[in-house]
Formats: C-alpha cells, structure tokens, sequence
C-alpha cells in the first residue's frame, strides 16, 4: 500500500515538474530567419514577422512538425489531425492579442511555393480556410478547431517527379470581429492553381501573418536547378543567449526536462528506501 501511494506521489511530481512555456523569442526569430534562408522571403513573401509558432500533427508522422521539415507525400496525403499554435510571452499578455482571446477566429493559408529560387506572383493553392476557432489551451499549446467547412478543401501535396523540392508554406492569420471573407476563391473551390496571397490578404483585410511554418515534399531527383539554402545556426541571431532553447509549440524546455529527471532520480531513491 506504502508503495502504490508513493508511486502516485512520484508520478505527480513527475508529471507537475514537465510544463510547456510560451514560444521563446528565440523560436520565433529562428522560424524567421528560416524563411528567409529558405528564399521565402522575399521571393514568395515580402515580409514575414511572426509572433507565434504554428505547427501540425500529420498522421504517421510521429512528432509534430517544425519548420523546413522533409515530409513525404504519404506523409501528407490526409489533412493534418491537429493545428497548434502558441504565442510568446509578450503576445499572449498583449491584451486582446491573437494568442490569449477565445473569441479570436484565424485563417489558415496553404500553398505551393515551389523549388527555392522559384518566384511569381501567384501560386497553386492547396488549402485555404476562415473562421478556425481557438481550441483547447494545453499550457500555452492551443489546438485550433477547423471550420464545418474550407473555401478551399486541402489538396495533398503532389510535386512533379524530377522537379525538386517544393516549399508547402503555411500561414495563420488572425481575422478581425468584422472579418468577411472575400467572393474569391468561393467556397468549394478546388484547383485553384493561380492564388494571388496578397491579393487575397488585402480583400480580407488581414493583418501580418501571426504565425506559420513550412515543409518540402520532393518526387524523385531533382532534374532542374534549384537554389541553394542554408540552415540557420540560432546562435547568430541577436535573440540568442547560451541558456537560450527554442521549442516548437509543444515541447518542454531543457530545464524542465532536467526537472522532471531530478524527480524522477529522487522518487527513485526513495524507493529504494522504502523497499529495504
């Protein structure tokens, strides 16, 4: 009995001791910058500032996705079960900021941005829908729930074998108490294969984008030119410090894993006490 008791008493102090935090500035900078080094920005975007972090959770992928991950198109087939995002510190105290109002409604945009290098002023849509909804809030992680229905339903990815990796780009928008959402592309669209972004953003009159991510799916080897990118190494950026960490939405930080292995070391002692 001593031992059943204990062994719930560990287990809470396990479980208390993991938490998730709001996005470190760190995060948010590396996501940034990424675009950038992805040639995102600005030869698809002009300008991307986010405040958040944003990411999904494909079936058969086992964790959830971060920005600039390599995705398969089985990976991709189905739309994905979850769409998370979490704000910084100071987004989420920004009253009535996206991050921490309920009764915020956002857009969610998909699109093909092709190989690095490629640029144009429209590109193919794979998913467009208004009016997601603030969902659970899972210690700073909040669980979009999609709309009953998507002006543009999602398309898989489906990059042409041989034509290298395509950039999937994601971004979330916050939509204003009086958002309406534009005649074009209508409800039920599919196909849209010429989406102009901007366009688009200035007839719905959204704000920056609070928050996005992107993947590449590639069929095959790649027979065309396609631009170099680099990684990001989070320790150039100014937002860098050596205790810095940058979770993606979800994820525990260094020291709350260390936390949780200091309980769980002492729960172990304990044990052994209580055995003997």
């Amino acid at each position: 009995m001593i031992l059943a008791v204990f062994i719930l008493y560990a287990s809470f102090i396990f479980l208390s001791s993991v938490e998730a935090h709001a996005a470190s500035p760190l995060a948010v900078a590396v996501v940034t910058q990424q675009f950038k080094n992805a040639k995102i920005v600005p030869d698809v975007i002009a300008a991307f500032k986010p405040i958040g972090l944003t990411s999904f959770n494909y079936t058969g992928v086992t964790n959830r996705t971060t920005v600039g991950a390599v995705l398969s198109a089985a990976n991709t087939a189905t739309p994905p079960r979850f769409v998370y995002i979490r704000g910084t510190a100071a987004s989420e105290a920004a009253a009535g900021g996206p991050f921490n109002v309920t009764t915020t409604n956002y857009t969610l945009i998909m699109f093909d941005a092709g190989v690095p290098g490629y640029n144009a002023t429209t590109y193919p849509l794979l998913w467009l829908a208004n009016d997601w909804t603030y969902g659970e809030n899972d210690d700073h992680t909040v669980t979009l729930d999609p709309p009953s229905s998507s002006v543009v339903a999602y398309t898989p990815p489906a990059p042409g074998s041989g034509t290298g990796p395509h950039r999937y780009v994601t971004l979330i928008y916050a939509q204003a108490d009086n958002f309406t959402a534009p005649d074009t592309p209508a409800p039920g669209s599919s196909g849209v294969t010429s989406f102009d972004l901007s366009a688009y953003i200035t007839s719905a009159g959204l704000t920056p984008a609070i928050a996005g991510t992107y993947f590449t799916v590639e069929e095959g080897t790649a027979t065309v030119s396609v631009a170099a990118t680099t990684a990001v190494d989070s320790k150039t950026l100014p937002e860098y410090t050596p205790t810095s960490t940058s979770p993606s939405p979800g994820a525990t930080s260094n020291s709350a894993n260390a936390n949780a292995v200091s309980s769980l070391s002492m729960g172990a002692l304990l044990l052994g006490l209580l055995w003997v």
